[in-house]
C-alpha cells in the first residue's frame, strides 16, 4: 500500500482487488479516520491481500468512511409558488 497522508492506495493488482471487493474505489484509494493509524490499515490491506482474514476491521472503516453524508448548504433557495394555470 502506498500511504499519501490519511489516503491509502493501493500498490498491486492484489491489494486493488481487495479495495474493490470492500466497495472502495481504488483509483480514489481509502481515506482513514483520524481515530486509526494509517499505517495499521494499510498491513490489514497487506495480510488480507496475502489471503489473511482481517475482513471486519477493514469493513469498520470503510462503513465509517461512508456513513459521512455531505451537510446541506446552509442558504437553500426555497423554490417559489407557481401561478394557477387557470388565472
Amino acid at each position: 500500500m502506498r500511504i499519501n497522508g490519511r489516503t491509502l492506495r493501493a500498490s498491486d493488482l492484489r491489494e486493488r482487488r481487495v479495495l474493490i471487493a470492500l466497495g472502495v474505489d481504488p483509483t480514489l484509494g481509502l481515506r482513514v479516520p483520524r481515530s486509526e493509524n494509517p499505517y495499521a490499515v494499510a498491513r490489514t490491506i497487506r495480510r488480507l491481500a496475502r489471503d489473511n482474514d482481517d475482513v471486519r476491521f477493514l469493513k469498520m472503516i470503510v462503513r465509517k468512511n461512508k456513513t459521512r453524508e455531505p451537510r446541506p448548504s446552509p442558504d437553500v433557495d426555497q423554490p417559489m409558488p407557481l401561478p394557477d394555470a387557470a388565472e
